[in-house]
């Protein structure tokens, strides 16, 4: 499948590389999708040959895949900075959004930052930014700092093979070993006859503050566009609660489901394109 897309690169404002994957071509339209937190563009492969009429470019954020790391630790609202930075580098207009999970997150951020920017949002597996109440806040600064500490003293001892790495990468995730394997093959590199993750090790580290829940309102109520949410079937159970919750804020939204888990895009990929299209009026 890796044959189907192009390898690309955007150099950002600040100096940073970031690599995307891409198919389709200039002039159609444009759908700019965002991955996981700990994936990287691969995770978007199996549903490229899937999506027709587009010009589907497949970012990997940076610290993930082959972008640059940061310079600075990584906090929500510096994801928006970069994708801000990666569409006015593209030089891209009215443009679609599609985000994964932490895509998901972004993508819903930004385009009621940016509304003048984005025609369409679609979110899988993830519905508008992380919240958390008010009396929380001491006690997940504490946890970050306190985690920051073990990030910086985990030993990073890489993987005798492939297959190990999958193994690693499946424990710790909602995904199949096919589409892990996807996955680790783009952020892999080897070092001294072993894999190393190419991934920044800070990407671990915990958020030191959320938005509240007031503040995430706020974002989704200002987005002005068409927005399509995909809840994977055996996905996070915690978002069809958090449908019931938020699916007022947003202006214009609908709700789809799709057969799989959370990575349902990568193991249902044909399913997840007929959604997309029909919602782009592409289909």
């Amino acid at each position: 499948m890796g044959n189907l897309m192009r390898e690309g690169q955007l150099r950002l404002a600040d100096g940073r590389l970031v690599a995307y994957l891409e198919s389709g071509q200039p002039g159609q339209p444009l759908l700019l999708a965002l991955h996981g937190w700990l994936d990287n563009a691969a995770s978007f492969l199996p549903l490229a040959p899937h999506l027709d009429g587009v010009h589907l470019i497949c970012v990997d954020l940076p610290g993930h895949g082959h972008s640059d790391h940061k310079s600075s630790s990584y906090v929500f609202i510096d994801w928006l900075d970069d994708l801000h930075q990666i569409i006015v580098a593209g030089g891209w207009q009215q443009i679609t959004l599609l985000g994964h999970s932490l895509g998901a997150l972004i993508v819903s951020a930004y385009a009621g930052v940016f509304p003048e920017k984005v025609t369409r949002v679609i979110m899988l597996e993830g519905l508008g930014p992380l919240s958390q109440p008010d009396d929380t806040v001491p006690e997940q600064i504490r946890r970050a700092i306190l985690n920051r500490s073990r990030t910086r003293a985990r030993a990073n001892l890489g993987f005798a093979s492939l297959e190990e790495a999958v193994a690693a990468r499946c424990k710790v995730a909602d995904i199949s070993p096919e589409a892990a394997q996807l996955i680790c093959e783009r952020q892999l590199v080897s070092r001294a006859a072993r894999l190393h993750w190419r991934s920044d090790p800070r990407l671990r580290d915990l958020s030191p503050l959320r938005m509240s829940e007031g503040q995430a309102r706020v974002l989704m109520a200002a987005i002005p566009c068409p927005v399509l949410f995909i809840q994977g079937e055996q996905g996070f159970p915690q978002l069809t609660a958090q449908w019931q919750a938020r699916q007022g804020c947003f202006n214009d939204i609908q709700r789809q489901w799709v057969a799989g888990n959370h990575h349902f895009h990568m193991d249902n990929p044909v399913q997840t394109a007929i959604a997309i299209e029909k919602f782009c009026q592409i289909r």
